[in-house]
């Protein structure tokens, strides 16, 4: 028996064009049967009455949301797999949607690659498990959008791990699953890789370079370089031929 995946969205276009990917992806005869809802509400008594394996829902729609939908659809068909589809901004409202149940998320525009890993990790999983994997990449992708941002300040894990809304415990060890490194080693890292961009440039002075890449003096900038690159930042700037006469430490 094919899989049943029921694709909801108010704007019909997305709609029609997530059935398309999914028409291709799976256009065997009898290898799937597609439904489509523009509503909440049409998309609840299409799953209550064909029981879909999987829905794809937008968040935002007029009306019943699509985390009302969720809570719904969780509630009286655990086992079905939900797919949120998501912007690059709708973070909060993803990271709710998994709170509520949501097992994975899809970006848009649905790239009909993902879109098969998705449907096809989804038909090999025979009995429901919790997707700890997915809901953890997308929070420590998230999570490395927000470091990139705030790479310049005194960012902290418990801050990180509370913009996530993770426990600092949990959050630690999923990040570094997900780096490789610890915390601290990914912001060093992270700031001295960022910090090279600024050396290429004679003019700014060791002592405003730190500043601009989150450290409070040049010494502290000078020795965490040093233990990561194995030279001095100075070293670094005559090995790209600059000249370092002029400039402090």
């Amino acid at each position: 028996m094919g899989m049943q995946i029921l694709v909801v969205d108010d704007d019909d276009l997305i709609c029609q064009n997530v059935k398309s990917k999914l028409q291709r992806l799976l256009g065997s005869k009898g290898a799937c049967e597609l439904f489509t809802a523009h509503t909440a509400v049409e998309a609840e008594l299409i799953a209550e009455k064909k029981e879909p394996d999987v829905i794809i829902t937008d968040l935002n729609m007029p009306g019943i949301s699509g985390l009302e939908l969720i809570k719904h659809v969780k509630k009286h068909a655990p086992h079905t797999r939900i797919f949120v589809l998501s912007g690059y901004d709708d973070y909060d409202l993803v990271r709710e949607a998994f709170l509520n149940g949501a097992d994975d998320y899809l970006l848009k525009p649905v790239d009909i690659n993902e879109l098969e890993k998705k449907i096809v990790a989804a038909d090999q999983v025979k009995e429901p498990q919790p997707p700890m994997e997915q809901k953890g990449n997308y929070l420590m992708q998230r999570a490395l959008v927000y470091i990139d941002q705030n790479i310049r300040n005194n960012i902290s894990m418990d801050e990180v791990a509370r913009y996530t809304a993770l426990s600092y415990h949990y959050f630690s060890v999923l990040f570094k699953e997900y780096t490789g490194m610890g915390f601290s080693e990914y912001i060093h890292r992270h700031r001295i890789e960022l910090s090279k961009r600024y050396l290429e440039d004679p003019s700014i002075k060791i002592g405003d370079l730190a500043r601009k890449v989150g450290y409070e003096s040049a010494s502290t900038y000078s020795k965490v370089f040093k233990k990561y690159e194995g030279i001095y930042p100075t070293d670094y700037r005559n090995r790209l031929g600059i000249d370092t006469n002029n400039y402090i430490i």
